[in-house]
């Protein structure tokens, strides 16, 4: 007899053989091989009478449903597996040190709630699209793709806000999944994000800067990039990345930007440094020296008021090297 696999609105496994559906005891968890495994809290003599082991072993392909539940589809297996998709509904908790991780609420047959943590082995990535993705690590990997537009909170880290039903309310209610990490700048046209407590996980947007020509006073950089699978449905969004410039020992610059609880990071950038009339222009490069579209420039006031003793020795050494200074400083 074929048997049929399901998940019922309180997270237990149904099987189905014929017209009789059981609904034994257990709970859901997950293996190192990101397989899904229902454990059977019942005895052995239930067990026996219902030709049932102590744990049942489901492989398939893992997806995000409309309401972000976490849905696995099931392989075909010596007829037992038809295809059926097991469907447990939650939300997400966390997805940072390459774990995604889920709760589920289920209720016993005695009507007790019981909380149960899934994990995923993944890494995290951005399509194409510049949409947030989880891989799940199996020899054919899963992707799980967060659809709607992600943004950036007050601590410069980038949130995900999305609504999904309550199992026990059925109200619609929010949840945000934060992504800890920071941001770093490494070619031109593109916003990299690395997170914070991943070995192999890191969000490569593709972005256009905003303001190409920077005035370090404001201390602010903005990227523009869109987010979403069609053109007509792409949202546009503006990127600000707040911090404090500073020079670094060689003649280029650094950008340090306060994360709140995670400290300050900073970006360092090589640079081309030009001087002209009350100003100082530096033309920024990455670790491997190709440009990356960005002029920062320090007028005679801000140079004054900042770092003239830096600004004094960098002009003598670029003066040294071949650049004409070409400023009147009075201090």
């Amino acid at each position: 007899m074929k048997e049929r696999y399901f998940v019922d609105r309180d997270n237990r496994l149904v099987i189905k053989r014929g017209s009789r559906s059981i609904v034994p005891d257990g709970r859901f968890l997950t293996d190192k091989d990101n397989r899904l495994v229902y454990w059977l809290n019942e005895p052995s003599g239930w067990l026996r009478q219902y030709g049932l082991s102590d744990r049942i072993v489901f492989q398939g392909s893992w997806k995000l449903d409309s309401e972000y539940n976490l849905a696995l589809t099931l392989d075909k297996y010596k007829n037992r597996f038809q295809r059926d998709t097991l469907t447990l509904k939650g939300k997400i908790i966390s997805a940072d040190r390459d774990i995604l991780a889920f709760e589920i609420l289920s209720y016993d047959k005695d009507g007790l709630l019981h909380v149960q943590i899934l994990k995923l082995n993944i890494t995290l990535f951005a399509d194409e699209n510049n949409r947030l993705c989880f891989k799940v690590k199996k020899i054919n990997p899963d992707i799980l793709t967060l659809e709607g537009e992600w943004d950036v909170n007050e601590n410069q880290q980038i949130v995900y806000e999305y609504k999904r039903t309550d199992l026990k309310s059925k109200a619609r209610v929010s949840n945000t999944i934060i992504f800890s990490g920071f941001w770093q700048i490494t070619d031109s046209n593109r916003l990299t994000y690395i997170l914070e407590h991943s070995f192999d996980s890191r969000f490569d947007f593709r972005a256009q800067i905003e303001t190409p020509n920077i005035y370090p006073q404001k201390g602010v950089i903005k990227y523009r990039l869109g987010i979403g699978l069609k053109q007509t449905l792409c949202k546009q969004k503006l990127i600000c990345l707040y911090g404090t410039w500073k020079f670094s020992r060689n003649l280029g610059l650094i950008f340090e930007m306060d994360y709140n609880k995670q400290g300050i990071k900073a970006m360092e950038f090589g640079a081309e440094v030009a001087f002209k009339e009350n100003t100082v222009s530096f033309s920024l490069s990455n670790k491997d020296g190709r440009p990356l579209g960005i002029t920062v420039n320090f007028t005679h006031r801000f140079l004054k008021d900042s770092d003239a003793e830096v600004f004094l020795r960098l002009k003598g050494e670029a003066s040294r090297l071949g650049f004409d200074a070409g400023l009147r400083i009075p201090f």
